[in-house]
């Protein structure tokens, strides 16, 4: 079965936010971000819609998120199909629950919903009308 990422990608990391900053505390001094969520992940699974869950072996790859920032490399080896490898990077922010992130890649915004629990980060976005959930864990 082929696999349709397109559009999808920019959504993974497709993760999540837009360069927003998050909403909190107008202290001048307060840092911008979620602090908890700055730091480097590992792919556990990812799902485009209206596709099976990949995950490694299949799927492997890395986030790296700073304040308003991530980076994000994803590769989809699915037996009999080409190898994918998906690059994306650009801004991201949080508030409440929702994530939002814009591309600086491939010029499109990704918005959703992220859960971080145990240093497990869930991130459930549509890009285009696409749906995308990446689970990610940190290091």
């Amino acid at each position: 079965m082929a696999y349709s990422r397109v559009g999808s990608m920019a959504a993974l990391v497709a993760l999540a936010a837009l360069g927003l900053s998050s909403c909190g505390d107008n202290n001048p001094t307060a840092p911008e971000g979620n602090p908890a969520l700055v730091g480097t992940y590992s792919l556990v699974s990812i799902t485009f819609q209206g596709q099976p869950t990949l995950g490694p072996p299949v799927a492997t790859g890395s986030l790296t998120l700073t304040d308003s920032t991530y980076t994000v490399t994803i590769t989809i080896a699915v037996p009999g199909q080409p190898q994918e490898d998906i690059q994306d990077s650009g801004t991201y922010s949080v508030s409440g629950n929702t994530w939002t992130q814009t591309s600086t890649v491939q010029n499109v915004q990704s918005i959703g919903t992220y859960t971080l629990t145990d240093g497990t980060l869930s991130v459930d976005v549509s890009t285009s009308g696409q749906q995308q959930s990446s689970v990610w864990q940190k290091q």
